[in-house]
């Protein structure tokens, strides 16, 4: 598909409804490090430069556009490339594992040993006078290119350039691009944002655009004929950029594979200030959550027929927190008190707004122990992007947080242009776009019922007849935040969009497998609503001894 210069033309309109602080600062990195893309590849992101700004640039600017040839470039004449707002910082060729990134205190460490020789081109597109999205593209030997075009995506307020995203796809002999989107930062930081229109435009999605048209016009000088296909990896907010992408411009991406979408922006923002609010002193001690994760393990791990740690039929469990609430003798250590229940029974339960509508679902059982993040000072992204999007004053207090009214505040200041909860895809569809969703179902940051929320939606508003071969979903029993988690979280999700877009074949059942198990366990992951089901005799470790089955 070739890049469109204008986005589809869509309505604004609200979404619809539908132990230690070391240990949580290791958490946070291993988070952060897993948001850019799923832990099947080893991913981060990449690093840019600058551009002379157009003052009169839209919101979004026109296609840049490369004259035909038949010759390809060398890595050296991509710095000479001409693209509008466009300046090309740096191209030169990388010897076979000899790339070694800048340090990055919130990525998590990568091997690029194994990596091959890649024309590494750095740049800055420049859209606006305050826009600076730098930018990074891998293009792999004429001989290594594989002939496709994949950009890979951002975790939390982006940022950065996370290298080790884009290894696993160049390696896969793809040309791989990846942008911070407009501004330095850490994940979970909007401060850039503050008085800065344009360049939280940029991080909503005109960045992600325009590298999609850059870089397909990059690879293509490099080659002398354009990608035959293009693809996107994310997750989390790369999720949502995938998803932002199917919806506003739907012509940039042949298949895109969309991971723990944080798409349900607002609710999703204020959830973490409800976590926030809910844990420590005042609320749920951090240090009781793995006592309150074992309990609800305790109670539904059994349901999909073994008792193995993970819950893999989720749509069975029934716990209720205030099965653990103190009794008189009790010691409260290993007990809840009233105030813990009623902390815990707030996040199971979600956003719920005074009339009682459920705008959005609460965390799922297992995933308890990853709550904390929320509570760490590291990671207040809601609290930032309250402060310094929505409401514009760094000393508001979350505290203070009035769910209803600060909710309603929230939406009229995106207008559906942070969110991608559109369900109507007809027009990607229609160009022949595949949507592969995943989501683990004990994530703890974005809890899994969104993306089923979502899913569902899609399939309300369009029919199952009519996405049947284009969008598909899939839960990671056992997975956290775009990885990790005691389930069978390494899964090869590009490997199976590859198949899914050339033969046809949707993915209806997929094989995980756990980092650092041993003996290797292996487990199926199946579409939604299916559930993996243990056959009741096979050997546990072995995903031959269990089925996709819908849930009892």
């Amino acid at each position: 598909m070739t890049g469109t210069t204008e986005p589809k033309n869509q309505k604004r309109r609200s979404p619809p409804i539908l132990r230690t602080e070391g240990k949580m600062q290791n958490r946070l990195r291993e988070f952060t490090s897993h948001l850019a893309l799923a832990t099947s590849c080893v991913f981060v992101l990449a690093s840019c430069s600058s551009s002379e700004p157009q003052s009169s640039a839209p919101s979004t600017p026109a296609e840049t556009s490369v004259s035909s040839t038949s010759a390809s470039a060398t890595c050296a004449d991509i710095s000479g490339l001409s693209l509008d707002y466009t300046e090309i910082s740096m191209a030169e060729t990388v010897a076979p594992g000899a790339f070694s990134p800048p340090p990055n205190p919130m990525a998590r460490p990568a091997d690029y040993s194994g990596m091959p020789e890649f024309c590494r081109v750095a740049g800055s597109i420049k859209p606006t006078e305050s826009s600076d999205i730098r930018f990074e593209a891998w293009l792999p030997t004429e001989s290594n290119w594989n002939g496709k075009f994949m950009q890979v995506g951002n975790g939390g307020a982006a940022g950065s350039l996370m290298y080790g995203s884009m290894a696993e796809p160049l390696s896969r002999g793809y040309a791989v691009v990846h942008t911070d989107t407009g501004h330095k930062g850490t994940a979970g930081d909007f401060s850039w944002a503050f008085d800065a229109p344009e360049k939280l435009i940029d991080y909503q999605y005109r960045a992600v655009h325009e590298l999609t048209v850059k870089g397909k016009a990059i690879t293509e000088a490099r080659y002398g004929e354009a990608p035959e296909k293009a693809y996107w990896f994310g997750c989390s907010t790369g999720g949502r950029q995938g998803l932002k992408e199917a919806q506003r411009f739907p012509e940039d991406y042949d298949a895109i594979i969309a991971g723990a979408p944080a798409n349900n922006w607002g609710p999703l923002q204020l959830y973490s200030i409800l976590a926030l609010n809910s844990l420590g002193e005042n609320g749920l001690p951090i240090s009781k959550l793995p006592m309150l994760k074992a309990a609800s393990v305790g109670q539904c791990d059994a349901n999909d027929g073994l008792e193995d740690g993970i819950i893999s039929a989720p749509q069975t469990c029934n716990f209720r927190p205030e099965a653990l609430t103190c009794q008189p003798d009790d010691d409260v250590s290993s007990c809840l008190t009233e105030q813990e229940v009623s902390a815990a029974e707030r996040l199971y339960a979600g956003i719920v707004l005074n009339d009682g509508t459920t705008v959005f679902p609460g965390s799922g059982f297992g995933s308890e122990t990853d709550w904390g993040v929320y509570a760490t000072p590291f990671f207040r992204i809601g609290t930032s992007y309250m402060q310094n999007v929505v409401l514009k004053d760094k000393d508001w207090d979350p505290s203070t947080l009035d769910m209803d009214a600060d909710l309603k505040r929230a939406w009229a200041v995106d207008q559906g242009e942070m969110t991608a909860m559109e369900p109507d895809l007809t027009d990607f569809i229609g160009n022949g776009g595949k949507l592969l969703m995943y989501h683990g179902t004990t994530d703890g940051i974005i809890a899994y019922g969104n993306t089923r929320n979502y899913y569902e939606s899609i399939i309300e508003t369009m029919g199952q007849d009519a996405i049947e071969d284009s969008v598909q979903f899939i839960t990671v029993p056992g997975m956290g935040h775009c990885g990790g988690g005691d389930g069978a979280s390494q899964i090869d999700w590009i490997s199976a969009l590859e198949s899914w877009d050339e033969t046809g074949a949707k993915p209806v059942k997929l094989t995980g497998t756990k980092p650092g198990s041993d003996p290797v366990m292996s487990r199926p992951v199946c579409a939604y609503p299916q559930s993996v089901i243990y056959d009741g005799e096979g050997d546990p470790s072995s995903a031959d001894s269990f089925a996709c089955k819908d849930p009892s």
